[in-house]
């Protein structure tokens, strides 16, 4: 095995019961294409795991934006340790995974913080109050709009179908550096910007992830602040608790450009990672119909576009 070969694969230690392949394949795949993933069984326990997995992805440089971003972050209330596998030297023709050996898994898997104090409630009062969003039967709360807040629009299309609009509240009274990139790149105020760009990855129950307005497909993009195009982790004060959340996209700490995801659900796990800074007011169901054109992969089945956006006066 090459040396970037090595660099692919990630061990996750830590893994709560609750976690199956579905689970970490859906927290893993915003960093980059997953190639494969092994979680060992517990031959004594047929129903667990073994508490940590394997991830190999495509790109060392993806591997290494997992390890940055996920590392001491929570699922399902446990900490997990992500961090290079490092398997031991093996006879060429040798197949059979070194992870499967108690004599590596003594040596390697390590323990991880367990009992952890629960996430802490976020949002609370820092706006003026809240609204329901309706959803189908479901209703989602959203923020009301505090004084100051800029409020912007997004016009989405699958292929050839309209799918409608979303109106997001920016908070700037949080994360007013974010919000002022985030802003100007729908205003196109700067002469360039989402319009016309596309949703490259979205997953059904987790995100959709936009922004790459240079390449479309994830290595682009790029903020309002000149020099190498990125800025840094303004705070960490808002959570990803829901449906609607905005938040910026990264390669790992303070690499924020011009990408960023809506959360389809609360994943607690991207806390603190990544740098929350909006949430839906308006058209929820129409995030629902652009999560319906997702797939496991991240690659969507239609192309789907920001075919208008700007600011509501």
């Amino acid at each position: 095995m090459t040396a970037n070969n090595a660099k692919r694969n990630i061990y996750v230690g830590g893994l709560p019961d609750e976690a199956d392949e579905s689970v970490v394949r859906a927290a893993f795949i915003p960093f980059g294409e997953i190639v494969n993933i092994e979680i060992p069984p517990d031959y004594e326990n047929h129903e667990k795991h073994r508490g940590f997995s394997f991830i190999e992805y495509e790109l060392a440089e993806d591997a290494a934006a997992a390890i940055d971003n996920m590392n001491d972050s929570e699922l399902f209330g446990k900490t997990i340790t992500v961090n290079i596998a490092r398997p031991r030297k093996i006879k060429e023709g040798y197949s059979r995974p070194v992870w499967s050996e108690d004599s590596w898994l003594q040596k390697y898997a390590g323990k991880t913080e367990e009992n952890k104090s629960a996430l802490e409630e976020s949002n609370k009062e820092i706006t003026n109050g809240t609204a329901s969003v309706a959803d189908g039967e479901n209703k989602q709360e959203v923020l009301k709009k505090p004084r100051g807040n800029p409020q912007v629009y997004m016009d989405l299309k699958a292929g050839k179908t309209n799918l409608g609009r979303i109106i997001i509240l920016l908070r700037a009274d949080v994360a007013p550096k974010t919000v002022e990139n985030f802003k100007a790149l729908c205003t196109h105020e700067k002469g360039y910007g989402f319009m016309n760009s596309s949703f490259h990855r979205v997953i059904p129950g987790f995100m959709a992830q936009g922004g790459d307005f240079t390449n479309g497909d994830g290595t682009g993009g790029r903020s309002i602040f000149g020099g190498n195009g990125k800025f840094e982790d303004e705070n960490f004060v808002l959570k990803h608790t829901g449906p609607g959340v905005l938040s910026m996209a990264n390669s790992g700490p303070n690499s924020n450009g011009s990408q960023f995801f809506f959360t389809f659900d609360k994943t607690e796990w991207l806390d603190n990672k990544h740098v929350v800074f909006g949430q839906l007011l308006a058209g929820l169901d129409v995030l629902r119909k652009m999560e319906k054109y997702g797939t496991k992969s991240g690659k969507p089945t239609e192309k789907i576009i920001i075919s208008a956006c700007g600011e509501l006066l």
